[in-house]
């Protein structure tokens, strides 16, 4: 697994493409066209930005869902571009380059996304800084006693097992975000 969303390829070949489109945004004839190279800006910008916080998602399938937004974003380029092209702002020499770029992309983050939605991973890498840490330690007060100053406490059973408690305190590890 990747320690860093730079360790990916996929992130590489991403970022080759901004300084692409990037590129094609300093056309001065694309540029007097605010709204059309706005929105090739914005959408150039979410496909990055969109793989940098689905990184830090604590999921797979979240971390997947960014994934799907990126992707969205990345035809989302190259359906303005065209527009740009039809237009005359752009170079069709420009346009294939972006054109074959984004299609590569597009591949490597359609099988990226299958490769989260298999795996299935719960935990993304939380779960060494979880257990390189101390555990949590237990409340030196009696729960039997908080419940009692409770007001509605009658109806609550006072009873509990040592296999409660320890299964509680399962819990509480399995639920921390390493944070």
């Amino acid at each position: 697994m990747a320690n860093t969303l730079e360790d990916l390829p996929i992130y590489s070949r991403a970022q080759e493409l901004w300084g692409a489109v990037s590129a094609i945004l300093k056309s001065p004839r694309l540029v007097r066209n605010q709204r059309l190279w706005k929105q090739i800006d914005d959408a150039n910008d979410s496909i990055i930005s969109n793989m940098e916080e689905g990184f830090e998602q604590p999921t797979d399938d979240a971390f997947a869902n960014y994934l799907f937004t990126s992707k969205a974003s990345l035809k989302e380029v190259i359906a303005r571009l065209r527009q740009a092209r039809s237009k005359g702002h752009i170079a069709e020499a420009d346009l294939e380059r972006c054109e074959t770029m984004a299609e590569d992309l597009g591949r490597m983050l359609g099988g990226f996304i299958r490769y989260l939605y298999r795996s299935g991973f719960k935990d993304r890498g939380r779960y060494k800084l979880r257990h390189d840490t101390p555990q949590k330690c237990k409340p030196t007060s009696d729960p039997k006693s908080d419940l009692a100053a409770r007001p509605d406490s009658d109806s609550v059973s006072h009873e509990r097992s040592d296999s409660d408690e320890q299964s509680e305190g399962e819990s509480e590890r399995d639920s921390d975000s390493g944070f």
